[in-house]
């Protein structure tokens, strides 16, 4: 038989009418369209997300930001520790090529020797996604108190916004 495949451990496979070696191209065609499907369906799928987790989306400055700039750099928050006056904005800004997230919430278990933390809680005031450098996260600050937060994805990345009233006075905290 014309375009016969044989191999010298299985038998042939005869099917009355069929020429195996002409419905090759067929099942390659096949075979490259459900790869494609498949790739396409988890492309997708890493793209959903629920609306109660959804990262703020995040922005590149045009301009020198009013308040405070953050840098996100050598997995740390520059400076940890900031205070702001009530209605002042912050920014945030990853100087890393990788992925970091600014997560408002409590963290808690810092390992002394390492920095890393043992636990998060997000309290849901902003969660934004940075995904790489350049890319910059501002959120203004309406109330005195001391604000948490933290990259959910570095463990060791941790810091505070403490916000104080126009006069100063570190009435009213929050923690």
């Amino acid at each position: 038989m014309v375009g016969e495949i044989t191999h010298p451990r299985i038998p042939p496979c005869r099917i009355a009418g069929v020429d195996i070696a002409e419905n090759q191209p067929a099942r390659r065609r096949f075979i490259l369209g459900a790869a494609a499907l498949l790739i396409a369906v988890g492309s997708l799928a890493g793209c959903s997300a629920s609306a109660e987790s959804a990262p703020v989306a995040p922005s590149i400055a045009t301009s020198a930001p009013a308040g405070p700039v953050i840098n996100l750099s050598s997995l740390m928050f520059n400076p940890s520790m900031t205070t702001v006056k009530v209605g002042e904005s912050v920014t945030w800004r990853n100087d890393e090529p990788i992925t970091h997230t600014v997560t408002s919430g409590r963290f808690m278990g810092i390992d002394k020797t390492t920095g890393l933390r043992s636990s998060q809680q997000p309290d849901g005031m902003f969660n934004a996604q940075l995904d790489g450098k350049g890319k910059t996260f501002s959120f203004t600050f309406t109330k005195p108190g001391t604000y948490t937060y933290y990259c959910d994805i570095h463990q060791g990345m941790n810091a505070t916004i403490k916000v104080v009233a126009d006069n100063t006075s570190g009435e009213g905290e929050q923690k």
